[in-house]
């Protein structure tokens, strides 16, 4: 039966903190004379409990004593576990046998199929200890002396499980973020792992596919972070930038991505060294300063045919790639960041793999944990699901087929003789050697030739040669794929020839002509494709992985792509793209056009037909695109930018001005280098902020309330700036990073505007959209008098994550008709004056206020009618 791993790793050590104190390594003793006979005590569990038809239950079976010859993967098991399992209708089953772990546990999953209540009863048959298996010493390490020592059979009391036909409900999951956030995930948010991919080294993902992170929607900026000096020099100089380091140097390189924490190198002399900051703001966590020498190593080499000599050159440490190891056991469970250099003595303008000596340093701290000596790290490499790293070596003139892990001469050492054989440690300053780092060595056919061309862990490897068509001949092709399954490793699962097409590039005399060969075969094995490409005539031709039958062919148009054409494989689809400029999309399988994307240059800024384009990095259905060149002159063109594609239209999504470096793509932020300033900038959701008011003294019924407030982009970057509308992104952020002039008609963001009102009814008053300065209004006639509670939420875009802020007001009751008619105090006379006579003119005063009076009576009868219709709407 099926079992959870989590479940299984936590069961496992149920009883291990209870038992592993007396489990220690002791000298071998006499066995007991005579024998001793031990009663035992049996225990069992059933949950959860009640559960639903169907629902798989976890049974878990144990002693109260464990093997007590049991050390590591050595010593005995208890044997014969068994499980009487009784039904509603009083049918019974037996489950089993089981063989316990080397404490004693044993596990099992029951899925109930009848509506009522289950009885269990574990039963243990009784065992003799051996010892075996013994340790590759032969000495029994611990317990030897209950050799031949019998523990008598057992059974647990009964345990009752309850079926119900209800399933129980499952865990409410959170939702999965659609704005901003933050590390680290809880571990309560188990299927965040969706949206939290890490980047731990350029290519280790297919055609640096990221399957595991949203993709940035718009061309909002995060941060900027220089590494050297950058942009325009001025002065005499012109419009002459400072040095991009793009021609040999790469000044800022290495870049790895893990944890919510950014990686890489800074080698601009005499500053050398490696920073950690944080992927969502660019704070500077730490600098892990390299300039001297690295344990006062110092390796000599010539570098020949250059006319320089390089003895002594320093070894400077540096982030090579980055390692999650997922490492599971009896005594640990969970995952350790890791980063790691392969830089060695000797080593000149920052090369990496020299030696064969690689060191691991802490990626929360930065700190130097220890070393692997006698690194083997030739064939191919690839990151195993548990994240060990691994190469694969085939090896077909002595025919072999080896796997070496980098992890192996960690764990490897004589720990059988303790519990450290379950432990992961990596002893501090401590060289493992690799010589002991081969997890497989298995012999493979005789005749099998080439070399590996893709590999899926613990299935097959698939390989093969290119075979050659031209105008001496043909030499087919072949392609193998070799078992990786535990048990069959190296042996063929199938094998066939093909015909490789046609090479149309000239032979020379002396040797071969140096461009435009056929290049290949490339693997896909999602798509079961292999392809190749010929740089002369453009073309690429794909076949069926399974029977090396051609499946179609192409050709770009564009001749600029025969300085550089690339092709990538992802969603189904056949990326080609390169220095033309010119990107197009294919079915993989069929060849069917799905679109065709093509760049703009900008005014007289550059020969090119069109912006040269590279791949940076595919994820969320997007296409991240960049330009590039290799030596870049003076001053640098404009037209270089970062596009986003619709992988599945082909559409722009965004686009910005940017000069940019092997970009890499973690937890949904876009990072790379931009050599028109020399910055890292890092693309992205970011977070916002918003508020708003209300009026502080108390309105009269009937007059309009103005509702006004900001919303502001919170980036560590920008903090404090409006946050503007989408479409406006791209010239808004040249604007605040890039020094351009600031957009002319650019709006902020919408904002919802919503009341409680007195009678705790729901008022919808309306969306509001902010203007450029992030500042946003809206006038509204509240319906009724009373207290207002009023919430303005910017409900989010594809550049920020939503916020929203609350206020209250008040609305006075109107006034009523008697105090609309009651006349105002007269003042007080403090002189008294005698009566006069009537004239004529009192009678035409009565009058006038008699139709005054009338006037009032009829304005004060309209309001309290308008109020009237006002309520029943």
């Amino acid at each position: 039966m099926n079992f959870d791993k989590t479940k299984k790793a936590t069961i496992t050590l149920i009883l291990l903190l209870t038992f592993s104190a007396t489990i220690l390594a002791l000298p071998t003793v006499s066995a007991h004379d005579p024998p001793l006979e031990l009663p035992t005590w049996a225990y069992m569990s059933v949950s959860p409990n009640p559960i639903g038809v169907g629902q798989s239950a976890l049974v878990l079976m144990w002693l109260n004593d464990y093997p007590r010859t049991a050390q590591g993967m050595f010593g005995d098991r208890w044997d014969g576990y068994t499980i009487e399992v009784t039904t509603p209708s009083g049918s019974k089953e037996t489950l089993g046998p089981f063989t316990s772990d080397p404490v004693g546990n044993g596990y099992t999953n029951y899925i109930p199929t009848q509506v009522g209540t289950y009885t269990f009863v574990f039963k243990f048959p009784g065992d003799t200890l051996t010892g075996l298996p013994l340790p590759p010493d032969g000495i029994i390490y611990s317990g030897g002396e209950y050799v031949n020592d019998t523990y008598l059979p057992s059974q647990s009391a009964p345990v009752t499980l309850v079926v119900q036909e209800d399933p129980l409900a499952a865990y409410e999951e959170t939702p999965l973020p659609e704005g901003y956030w933050t590390r680290p995930i809880n571990g309560m948010n188990r299927n965040w792992w969706k949206v939290s991919g890490n980047w731990l080294q350029a290519g280790d993902n297919p055609g640096d596919w990221n399957k595991y992170v949203f993709g940035p929607e718009t061309a909002h900026i995060m941060w900027t972070r220089p590494y050297w000096d950058g942009g325009i020099m001025g002065g005499q100089f012109g419009s002459i930038s400072y040095y991009t380091g793009l021609s040999y140097e790469s000044f800022a390189t290495g870049f790895v991505a893990l944890n919510g924490r950014l990686y890489y190198n800074v080698d601009t002399p005499p500053r050398y060294g490696w920073y950690c900051v944080d992927l969502r703001t660019g704070e500077e966590l730490f600098f892990h300063n390299t300039t001297g020498a690295v344990a006062g190593v110092v390796g000599t080499q010539q570098v020949s045919g250059n006319g320089f000599d390089y003895s002594g050159a320093i070894t400077r440490e540096r982030v090579s790639f980055g390692q999650i190891y997922n490492y599971d056991s009896p005594n640990q469970h969970g995952g350790f960041p890791y980063i790691w250099s392969t830089q060695q003595a000797g080593s000149v303008y920052g090369g990496t793999d020299s030696g064969r000596t690689w060191m691991m340093f802490d990626a929360f701290t930065g700190n130097y944990i220890c070393s692997v000596a006698n690194v083997s790290s030739q064939g191919t490499r690839i990151y195993a699901q548990d994240g060990s790293i691994l190469y694969y070596n085939l090896d077909t003139r002595n025919d072999r087929l080896t796997c070496w892990n980098l992890t192996y001469p960690i764990w490897y050492r004589e720990h059988y003789t303790t519990n450290q054989y379950w432990m992961w440690r990596p002893y501090f300053n401590y060289t493992f050697d690799g010589n002991y780092g081969f997890s497989l060595n298995v012999s493979i056919p005789a005749d099998l030739t080439g070399s590996i061309h893709a590999i899926v862990e613990d299935q097959y490897i698939i390989g093969g040669t290119s075979g050659s068509n031209d105008e001496n001949g043909l030499v087919p092709g072949e392609m193998w794929a070799l078992s990786l399954v535990p048990g069959q490793e190296g042996t063929i699962l199938w094998q066939y020839t093909f015909t490789p097409p046609y090479d149309t590039a000239p032979n020379t005399v002396g040797g071969v002509f140096a461009y435009g060969h056929v290049a290949g075969p490339t693997v896909d094995v999602e798509t079961n494709i292999f392809w190749f490409e010929e740089q002369l005539t453009k073309k690429v031709f794909v076949y069926d992985l399974h029977t090396g039958q051609k499946l179609w062919e192409t050709q770009t148009a564009e001749d600029w792509d025969f300085y550089g054409m690339s092709q990538s494989v992802a969603y189904g689809k056949f990326i080609m793209y390169g220095y033309g400029g010119v990107a197009e999309a294919y079915d993989a399988r069929t060849g069917e056009k799905s679109w065709s994307f093509t760049t703009e240059t900008i005014g007289l800024e550059s020969f090119y037909a069109h912006v040269p384009l590279s791949l940076a990095c595919i994820a969320d259905g997007k296409i991240y695109f960049y330009s590039s060149e290799h030596s870049p002159s003076q001053p640098l063109r404009r037209d270089s930018s970062i596009w986003c594609i619709d992988i599945e239209t082909g559409e722009e999504i965004w686009r910005i001005t940017h000069w940019a470096n092997d970009p890499l793509i973690a937890d949904g932020y876009l990072v790379a280098i931009n050599y028109f300033d020399n910055q890292i900038y890092c693309y992205g959701i970011g977070p916002s902020e918003t508020t708003v008011t209300a009026p502080d003294t108390a309105v009269p019924l009937g007059s309009s309330v103005m509702i006004r407030g900001t919303v502001t982009d919170q980036s560590a970057g920008a903090k404090g700036t409006p946050a503007i509308a989408d479409e406006y992104m791209t010239e808004w952020m040249e604007y605040l990073y890039m020094q351009r002039p600031c957009p002319k008609y650019a709006e902020g963001v919408k904002v919802k505007l919503t009341a409680i009102d007195p009678n705790n009814n729901y008022q919808d008053i309306g969306y509001a959209t902010a203007d450029a300065a992030g500042n946003f209004g809206m006038s509204w006639v509240p319906p009724v008098p009373g207290d207002y509670f009023v919430t303005a939420e910017f409900e989010g875009s594809a550049a920020y994550g939503g916020s929203l802020d609350t206020t209250y007001f008040t609305v006075d009751k109107a006034p009523s008709l008697a105090q609309a008619m009651e006349p105002e105090p007269a003042a007080l006379e403090t002189t008294t004056t005698q009566p006069t006579a009537p004239t004529t003119e009192a009678s035409f005063i009565t009058t006038e206020i008699a139709i005054l009076a009338a006037v009032v009576i009829a304005a004060v009868l309209g309001i309290a009618s308008f109020w009237a219709l006002q309520k029943r709407k």
